[in-house]
């Protein structure tokens, strides 16, 4: 099996056990966290997709093999619903927060929560506005990303024509940087127009209602650029639902097995890998340290590398 199936396989066992007990997602052989492990509370922004449910699984399987219990909290992309879940984590005495914030700045009574009690967080995925007050950033580099992405989506296109993008919900972390890498690109290449963005919310059937709706005006579009691989897919979806299969080029960003599976079909013409289950190890490996008093880098990256047909075993 390779190292993208185990960890595929470990995501799907995280998302399930989350859905079942809402609560700690780590067990040892009686099924019960055994009360002498230092615990670790991993607060998600959503669990409802492969990259999410893959960094709580890399994170659980991390935890379990440093001595830490990491227990998994699905924020269901709501601030208000986040800030409370790390404030519980803080009342019920975790030695370590890891969050991925909803909002940029939502989460920070969450993060004045937990240095007022002393307990070290840190953000994981998305940064935060306020990101002094959290011990360090755990992710991807993801103005990089978003750069490398629209990169190779000009360069198909030749420097010229229209393209439509499908942001991640406006105003998180990543939605925000990734564009940044957006515009610095664009801003090289003034004969590409934009002719739609729009927030798909890193949801598949958004995108692929959007995209439908998009096609469905009749302005020229040449390519597609993704937040996120979901919505890549819903976007091909959509572009083979009406007939248009290998008329619009479509890229996404983050390497899902999703994503993968539409490269290899021919769907997706690329993707950016930035080692989604090596950000839930390092979220773990970093909170550790800073559990032990230890000094961590103010942010600790993952490396941003495409993907297409031609290198895919790269991901092996």
């Amino acid at each position: 099996m390779t190292k993208r199936a185990v960890w595929t396989a470990a995501a799907l066992a995280a998302a399930s056990a989350v859905v079942l007990t809402g609560c700690d997602t780590t067990s040892g052989e009686s099924g019960e966290v055994s009360g002498e492990e230092p615990r670790i509370a991993l607060v998600m922004s959503h669990m409802t997709n492969e990259f999410t449910t893959t960094i709580a699984g890399a994170a659980e399987a991390k935890g379990e093999d440093l001595g830490y219990a990491v227990t998994v909290f699905d924020g269901e992309q709501d601030a208000a619903t986040q800030v409370s879940q790390i404030e519980q984590a803080v009342s019920q005495g975790f030695d370590g927060i890891l969050v991925e914030p909803v909002s940029t700045d939502g989460v920070v009574p969450g993060l004045l929560a937990a240095n007022d009690a002393g307990i070290p967080i840190a953000t994981i995925v998305q940064r935060a506005s306020e990101q002094s007050l959290a011990a360090s950033y755990i992710g991807g580099d993801e103005e990089r990303a978003g750069e490398l992405q629209m990169q190779h989506a000009l360069e198909d296109l030749g420097g010229q024509g229209s393209i439509a993008v499908l942001y991640g919900p406006m105003g998180s972390d990543a939605q925000i940087t990734r564009n940044e890498g957006y515009e610095t690109v664009l801003a090289e290449n003034p004969d590409v127009s934009v002719a739609f963005e729009q927030s798909g919310n890193w949801v598949t059937a958004e995108a692929l209602n959007l995209v439908e709706n998009w096609l469905s005006t009749g302005e020229e579009i040449d390519a597609i650029v993704a937040q996120n691989d979901g919505m890549a897919v819903g976007a091909v979806q959509a572009i083979d639902n009406a007939g248009r299969a290998g008329e619009i080029a479509v890229y996404g960003i983050d390497a899902t097995a999703d994503g993968i599976a539409a490269i290899e079909a021919g769907g997706l013409a690329g993707t950016v890998s930035q080692d989604t289950a090596g950000m839930g190890e390092l979220g773990v490996e970093t909170m550790a340290k800073l559990i032990d008093g230890e000094q961590v880098p103010d942010e600790v990256l993952t490396e941003a590398v495409w993907i297409t047909a031609e290198n895919l075993d790269e991901l092996e």
